[in-house]
């Protein structure tokens, strides 16, 4: 009895464990989405150590369009009319255990966001790198282990 108390007490620990990776963002997307930090791209090989200058939400639909909101520090939506009309938008598919990169696609201004359609991907899970700019400064903004 004591060895299956033991056994089971374990297997719960697991069901706790996270893996890292995702940023330094604690909040939630206030479109459904999934939310990460914006960086200079200079900084994008730092990781967590690149000073957040904005954050991003990625929204995805059932049908596989999928929308990018953008936010300042506070999380409220920001204008933009300072940012480039398109976003480029690269993807990656895990494929026999590495990322492999599989194609380009755009995002293109659509109001307050831009928007794209996901083009179809065969391996799951996959993650999208977008490259914007604002004025003459150019970011990076990363999503990953998307499914």
């Amino acid at each position: 009895m004591k060895l299956l108390i033991t056994a089971l007490m374990i297997l719960n620990l697991s069901a706790f464990a996270h893996e890292g990776g995702h940023g330094s963002l604690t909040e939630g997307g206030k479109f459904g989405g999934i939310t990460s930090p914006i960086v200079d791209k200079a900084e994008a090989g730092k990781g967590d150590h690149a000073k957040v200058l904005f954050k991003a939400e990625l929204v995805r639909a059932a049908s596989g369009k999928l929308s990018l909101y953008l936010f300042d520090n506070k999380m409220n939506l920001m204008d933009l009319a300072a940012f480039g009309n398109e976003v480029e938008a690269k993807l990656e598919a895990k494929k026999k255990g590495k990322f492999t990169y599989f194609g380009d696609f755009k995002f293109k201004k659509a109001g307050n966001h831009y928007e794209a359609q996901l083009p179809q991907v065969e391996y799951k899970p996959f993650n999208i790198d977008l490259f914007l700019t604002k004025g003459t400064q150019k970011l990076f903004v990363g999503f990953s282990n998307l499914d």
